[in-house]
Parts: structure tokens; C-alpha cells; sequence
């Protein structure tokens, strides 16, 4: 393989990989207003922080409970009734719009992506 060949072997690669990347993005970015977010907290959504045990120690939304999203498939059987609804959320949407598309491919029907720590509403629950 000659040198140009290589270069655009790589540069190939690159554009490629950018191109998923940014498709994956996008889609994980799929929040919706904070107001139905509420509105699903306060039906007694599960709520999920998907980051890892050391961000979830340093700040969390009350309430919360932590299953990291490198861990969702081997704890699936924690989030109960497939029809429950569950709000997931990260530090920046990406995590949990990936959780969202794994909980949604085994078969839970009414999951929200809440977006990052910063957009969740804060959650006073008084009969959950």
C-alpha cells in the first residue's frame, strides 16, 4: 500500500467515525421540556442517574438511584415493570440518551431522557 493510499485509508477512517459519532449525538440528545419530565417524576417515574458511582456521590438529584450505563444490561431486572416510567439522566444527555435506546431495546415502553443534572426539575415527591 503506497503512502497516498494510506492517507486516505486514515482519512476515510476519520470521516467515518465522525460521521457516527455525530449521529449518535444527535439522537442521544432527544430531551424533552422540562415541564413533561416533571410531570413523569411526579407519576412516580423511576429516576436514573446513569453516571458513575464517584459523580453520583459528588451530586445527584434527590431521590435518584445510580446504575451506571455501563452496567444497564446487567442490571436490568432493577427496573421493574417494563410499562413503569423511568427518567434517565447524565451530566450532558449523551449517557442517558444511549440508557434510553438500551432500555427501550429491551422492551420498556415509557422511558424519558431527562437530560443532564443541570436541566432535571428538582423532584418533591410526597406519594411515590
Amino acid at each position: 500500500m503506497t503512502r497516498t493510499m494510506r492517507r486516505c485509508a486514515v482519512l476515510i477512517g476519520i470521516a467515518g467515525f465522525t460521521v457516527v459519532l455525530a449521529a449518535q449525538l444527535a439522537c442521544a440528545r432527544d430531551v424533552p421540556d422540562r415541564s413533561i419530565v416533571l410531570k413523569k417524576i411526579q407519576a412516580c417515574a423511576l429516576v436514573v442517574d446513569v453516571r458513575t458511582p464517584a459523580e453520583f456521590a459528588a451530586w445527584h438529584v434527590a431521590g435518584a438511584i445510580n446504575i451506571p450505563l455501563d452496567q444497564i444490561e446487567k442490571r436490568i431486572g432493577e427496573f421493574g415493570d417494563r410499562n413503569r416510567p423511568i427518567v434517565v439522566y447524565c451530566r450532558t444527555a449523551n449517557r442517558s440518551g444511549v440508557a434510553k435506546k438500551i432500555l427501550q431495546r429491551y422492551g420498556f415502553t415509557d422511558v424519558t431522557n431527562g437530560g443532564g443534572l443541570r436541566d432535571m426539575p428538582p423532584i418533591e415527591r410526597t406519594r411515590c
